[in-house]
């Protein structure tokens, strides 16, 4: 007996070869897109909660160090990368940098850590 190598998908059928290949990469790549702008969001919220914060541990100094090691999470989203990436989520770049660097730059510009 034949196996049916077809993947019910809204009403469309796909070969499962087709599913597998390409299509896999694709969505590869933009899972690690979402993480790489999910990890700028969270190093960017980290660092407004703690200069803020009077004192700070070691480990959170460290950690603080890390994330403006090469660069400020800020600059990631004005950069031209984050509009090619955003472009190839279908994402609008100006919206996100809108809200993004509206909720933790503070009105100089500058991350309060890091000011």
């Amino acid at each position: 007996m034949a196996r049916d190598t077809r993947l019910v998908v809204r009403n469309l059928f796909v070969p499962n070869d087709f599913v597998g290949g390409k299509d896999r990469d694709h969505e590869a790549c933009r899972s690690l897109w979402v993480a790489v702008i999910r990890k700028a969001m969270k190093d960017m919220a980290y660092a407004d909660a703690k200069g803020l914060q009077p004192g700070l541990t070691p480990s959170e100094r460290e950690k603080l160090q890390r994330i403006y090691e090469l660069d400020a999470p800020e600059n990631f989203f004005r950069s031209n990368w984050f509009e090619e990436i955003c472009r190839n989520l279908e994402l609008s770049a100006s919206r996100i940098r809108t809200e993004i660097l509206g909720r933790y730059i503070n009105a100089n510009g500058s991350t309060p850590f890091f000011g």
